[in-house]
């Protein structure tokens, strides 16, 4: 059942809606505050990102600029290991 219309409840109702007022601003200003520093973090992720991408070329290039390293053939001859058996 609705209220009668009176000052007292007008003035209740006036001050509602002036705290919700205050509440909105004060979340949108948090908002503002909040987006400024994601919007920096996402800058010095982009700086990041490009920075490790660039240094992933550059090792991409000086890999393919270098020959590969010749390594010594290594083998071994039966001939030179004696096998036995070892019983527990």
């Amino acid at each position: 059942m609705p209220r009668n219309q009176s000052e007292a409840s007008n003035q209740l109702e006036l001050y509602k809606l002036i705290t919700e007022k205050q509440r909105i601003k004060q979340e949108l200003a948090f908002i503002e505050q909040r987006k400024g520093l994601l919007t920096k973090r996402l800058s010095i992720l982009q700086t990041q990102i490009d920075t490790t991408d660039d240094n992933i070329k550059h090792f991409r290039n000086s890999e393919s600029r270098v020959p590969p390293v010749a390594r010594p053939k290594i083998f071994f001859e039966t001939n030179n290991y004696k096998a036995f058996d070892i019983e527990y």
